[in-house]
């Protein structure tokens, strides 16, 4: 049988005052501090979270950044490809133009070294006709003569035209 004395009320009465003493200063200032550690951690993991955050952020930054410089490096070159292709055209049409010239002064210049020539030789026939004239009046010596003009006036005419 169960006897209650008073050492099992005193016992009971001590662990009651016992457990409130220790859940005043023990568990209290425990929880306190857990609870303090809890909320240190939290804020330890929304600031990684922002962190992370940030992070991607910047990450999407820089890929935009890279994106624009890639997409500006392209016009750039594109450009460069639009001013050297319009430079090689006008490169090319100044050459030709000046070939052009140069064909058309060649020309030119052959031309009046042709006119030259034919007018030298004109020249030439004029004076030749001339002599042969004279000396035809100076002779009159008959056909037979008159043909061996004609035939020294056709032979000189062909060695100066050669």
């Amino acid at each position: 049988m169960l006897r209650l004395d008073s050492n099992i009320l005193w016992t009971i009465i001590n662990l009651l005052i016992l457990y409130v003493i220790a859940r005043k200063f023990l568990f209290g200032p425990v929880r306190k501090v857990l609870a303090a550690r809890q909320a240190e951690i939290d804020k330890q993991f929304a600031d990684a979270r922002t962190a992370q955050e940030d992070a991607q952020k910047l990450k999407e930054q820089y890929q935009e950044s890279l994106d624009g410089a890639e997409k500006e490096r392209l016009d750039i070159l594109n450009q460069a490809r639009d001013r050297a292709g319009e430079e090689y055209e006008r490169i090319l049409s100044e050459a030709k133009s000046t070939a052009d010239k140069l064909v058309a002064d060649a020309q030119k210049s052959a031309d009046r070294e042709q006119e030259k020539r034919i007018q030298q030789a004109q020249e030439q026939i004029a004076d030749l006709v001339v002599a042969a004239t004279a000396k035809l009046m100076a002779s009159r010596q008959g056909a037979e003569a008159d043909r061996e003009l004609y035939n020294q006036f056709i032979a000189k005419t062909g060695e100066q035209c050669d």
